[in-house]
């Protein structure tokens, strides 16, 4: 680990599998280690499966025992509903909260959002990756291997039948939440 980090890394061991890496920033100007770019090697090398659930940086530890242990749950919970290795505390927040959403909530989200396209998985799918492609047209065409034109006419027909505008931010993460809650109900 220290050849990774350039320095001691302590690990916090919850037990034989799982534990937290303490990465202390001693300054501004220092680097941030890029997650995605090491796991592969580690993995490699252990030949282990390895998840990384990166954590908001802290600046007292004040709160540690509860951010440690809101860390690990979040982990155990997000690992479970993505095919990520590597996910920052951000990007699982909404898996998160659907975990906390009682399921007629669930059902009554999907059927008012999704509506008649909650059974397209292929109009789910590339809506999915355009969520994922930061609501850019031609990067998720590219991605799905189709014409913009063909991405763009399948965004309308979302539209036309829930009219829900997926370029408009509330409208898209609302779209987004429901996605996920749809696959999570699926799992």
């Amino acid at each position: 680990m220290e050849t990774l980090f350039y320095h001691s890394i302590p690990i916090l061991w919850e037990n034989e599998n799982e534990g937290i890496l303490i990465e202390e920033i001693s300054n501004l100007t220092e680097e941030w280690v890029s997650y995605e770019q090491i796991i592969d090697v580690l993995m490699s090398d252990l030949y282990v499966n390895i998840n990384f659930l990166v954590g908001p940086s802290m600046t007292s530890i004040d709160f540690a025992s509860t951010h440690y242990q809101t860390l690990i749950d979040s982990a155990r919970t997000t690992f479970t509903d993505t095919g990520k290795q590597v996910i920052s505390f951000t990007e699982a927040l909404p898996y998160l909260l659907i975990d906390q959403m009682a399921e007629p909530f669930q059902e009554e989200l999907i059927s008012l959002i999704l509506k008649e396209c909650r059974s397209d998985e292929d109009l789910l799918r590339e809506i999915l990756t355009f969520f994922q492609c930061n609501l850019n047209v031609s990067v998720a065409a590219k991605e799905l291997h189709m014409h913009r034109n063909s991405l763009q006419y399948r965004l309308d027909k979302f539209f036309d039948k829930t009219g829900i505008d997926l370029r408009e931010f509330h409208q898209a993460f609302t779209v987004y939440l429901t996605i996920l809650v749809n696959m999570h109900r699926e799992n």
